[in-house]
């Protein structure tokens, strides 16, 4: 779709508009110019009022191809394209993987690919076997964006007296997985261990 060449306001009118197209502090109460509802045919371009609007101001796509999410909104103020989003864009998902054996022998998964730019919101362990007081910290999880890397959790140990249903959050270095990428789990062995686990991972995809 072409950047769009011209826009216009459906709120505030455009009667009574300051200078660069954008309605004015009206008092004490606004202590600065308010957001805006725009409209136009095309993307969001490096024009006014596209660049002059506040953050938090909203463009309809008014010629978007049918069924395509056709509202943006303003989340920066950079003067660019890239202020704006297209709202409806993204995507939340929630993997889960198998059940895993933390006694079982060490092992590594192919766990997402990423056909778009995505971000791991959150990762975590659901233990579904009760861990015991001691031996479950003798295994960990890694997780990476090449095999045995480890560039979105280091190492994570298993957590010992993780009852059934308990959830153990992981630490993130990164969230940032590149279009194209793929994800990796490394699975160590605690050996002799009682313990069982699915792993879970919240990511943000773009469309």
């Amino acid at each position: 779709m072409a950047a769009s060449t011209k826009a216009f306001f459906l709120y505030p009118p455009a009667p009574g508009l300051g200078a660069g197209h954008v309605n004015p502090p009206g008092g004490g109460m606004h202590p600065e110019n308010s957001p805006a509802w725009i409209w136009g045919q095309g993307t969001p371009a490096a024009i006014a009022p596209f660049t002059t609007v506040n953050k938090g101001s909203i463009y309809s796509e008014v010629n978007a191809p049918d069924d395509d999410p056709n509202l943006w909104f303003k989340v920066d103020e950079g003067d660019d394209t890239a202020d704006w989003v297209r709202v409806g864009d993204t995507g939340v998902v929630v993997v889960t993987s198998e059940l895993y054996v933390i006694s079982a022998a060490a092992s590594e998964q192919v766990v997402f690919h990423a056909v778009t730019a995505s971000e791991i919101l959150e990762a975590g362990l659901i233990w579904n076997e009760a861990t015991a007081a001691s031996g479950a910290l003798e295994g960990d999880i890694t997780i990476g964006t090449a095999t045995g890397g480890a560039e979105i959790v280091v190492a994570d140990s298993y957590d010992v007296s993780q009852a059934t249903g308990a959830y153990q959050a992981l630490t993130l270095v990164t969230g940032v997985v590149a279009a194209g990428a793929e994800l990796f789990a490394s699975h160590d062995q605690a050996s002799g261990a009682a313990g069982t686990y699915f792993r879970q991972l919240k990511i943000r995809i773009e469309a």
